[in-house]
């Protein structure tokens, strides 16, 4: 065997295992969030630093188009309990997903935040793609769901069943939301965290 040709299997072979590896992960990490078995670190944090640590963490490295993001920064500014690293892995799978699929020749991502009377909050990211087929959206929170094209996703469908459990696991809702021109999703959490003795 050639060099050239060494060089080129030991890539697959290099890229398989770290696809390998993140399935894996995923896995496991459902398992113990579905078992309730997680263990959240709870904070006082600004929902802003969290938003924008997600941002930071999905402006490099993955694959898709530029992304353009619409916000009122100082809307985000709203003290929160929560686990932030936790609540951070949702909205960077939600922007990822964002940034891999949405179908629009320009992509926006648009992401609001609402406190409501009931001392929560509502986090929307919307795109300006396709959205979701309806005869698709009541399976999207499933594991191995996988919309679209397999080639162009990677993954093995797990990203939004991990988002529903963590979001579950922090005491709030996750759902899809039609008709917003896009694929929309709206996460519902408690401001304050009320430990459940």
């Amino acid at each position: 065997m050639d060099a050239a040709s060494l060089t080129r299997f030991s890539g697959i072979i290099h890229d398989e295992a770290r696809r390998l590896t993140r399935l894996l992960d995923d896995l496991l990490d459902l398992s113990v969030l579905e078992n309730g078995q997680v263990s959240l670190n709870w904070s006082r944090t600004n929902l802003h630093d969290v938003i924008e640590r997600a941002l930071e963490a999905t402006a490099q490295g993955l694959e898709g188009q530029d992304l353009s993001l619409e916000r009122t920064v100082l809307g985000e500014h709203i003290a929160i309990e929560t686990d932030t690293d936790r609540l951070a892995q949702v909205f960077i799978n939600l922007i990822a997903n964002a940034r891999k699929y949405c179908s629009s020749e320009t992509p926006v991502l648009r992401i609001s935040v609402r406190r409501l009377i009931n001392d929560h909050i509502q986090i929307d990211f919307a795109d300006n793609g396709a959205g979701i087929p309806e005869h698709k959206q009541t399976v999207i929170f499933e594991k191995f769901s996988r919309l679209s094209d397999h080639a162009k996703a990677g993954g093995a469908g797990l990203g939004l069943a991990i988002c529903r459990e963590i979001v579950v696991n922090l005491g709030g809702t996750i759902s899809y939301l039609p008709g917003q021109g896009g694929a929309a999703f709206r996460i519902d959490l408690p401001r304050v965290h009320h430990t459940v003795r």
